[in-house]
């Protein structure tokens, strides 16, 4: 005859640590093309949320993405001066992403 118990942490608690929560960031990024532009914002974005959760962070989901302010600057460059025209175009964007992220609370456990 078996019987299988839960497992119990060494110290005899069995407290949760997992928890989640929504986390809005403001974030502004700049690049050639649009595409560049959103993999710099998504870099900041987890560079931010590292800073700010000090906990360990188990999963990190973008919920929601908003670009509050995009600007475009074009600029006109010629090759030695007068050749072949081309148009360079700068993007930058302020978005603002709703992030839901999970994390061990593990200062709770340490308050124990």
């Amino acid at each position: 005859m078996s019987s299988e118990t839960a497992p119990i942490a060494a110290d005899g608690s069995d407290v949760q640590l997992l928890e989640q929560k929504e986390h809005t960031m403001t974030v502004t990024a700049r690049g050639e093309s649009l595409q560049d532009l959103t993999g710099k914002l998504f870099q900041r974005m987890r560079k931010q949320i590292f800073q700010e959760i000090t906990q360990p962070i188990i999963h990190m989901e973008a919920k929601e993405v908003y670009f509050d302010q995009v600007d475009v600057e074009e600029t006109t460059e010629h090759f030695m001066l007068f050749f072949w025209p081309r148009q360079k175009r700068t993007y930058e964007v302020t978005a603002r992403i709703v992030v839901d992220v999970k994390y061990l609370n593990i200062n709770e456990r340490e308050n124990r």
